[in-house]
């Protein structure tokens, strides 16, 4: 048991050390300034709406789900789509593609919105990775 946790923790480390090389790596080729960590960061009004609009549906969505899951649980069966994990890799992958998209068209630097893509981007790509592998068999 013990071993778990710390595997578990040995691995969130340097998971979040590789985010934080390859942010610093891509502010620096990018010239990005640093954003405050857990801001939510509107460009304008326009995307604060919708950002918020966003957060609302799949909060609802993840309590829609959470009630699916307790009330049908083997009638039938898990449905993928209202996991929650499944949710949050959804809300994450929309709301920074719609933070993207007003980056491009109102964003003072011509190149915060191709570094909200790149991080995007290694998100999707290394939770894929560790998802599709069983996270390299370490919790196995």
């Amino acid at each position: 048991m013990d071993s778990i946790w710390l595997n578990f923790f040995l691995f969130l480390s340097i998971y979040a050390l590789l985010i934080f090389l390859f942010n610093a790596g891509m502010r620096r080729l990018l010239n990005v300034k640093r954003k405050q960590i857990f801001s939510y960061h509107h460009l304008n009004e326009t995307h604060k709406k919708v950002d918020w609009t966003i957060r609302m549906a799949f909060v609802v969505l993840i309590i829609a789900g959470v009630f699916f899951h307790i009330s049908n649980p083997d009638s039938i069966g898990k449905v993928w789509y209202l996991e929650t994990h499944i949710l949050v890799f959804g809300f994450i992958l929309l709301s920074e593609s719609v933070r993207a998209v007003f980056e491009k068209k109102h964003s003072d630097n011509p190149n915060d919105y191709k570094f909200t893509l790149a991080q995007l981007t290694f998100l999707t790509a290394t939770l894929l990775l560790f998802f599709t592998t069983e996270f390299f068999g370490i919790f196995t």
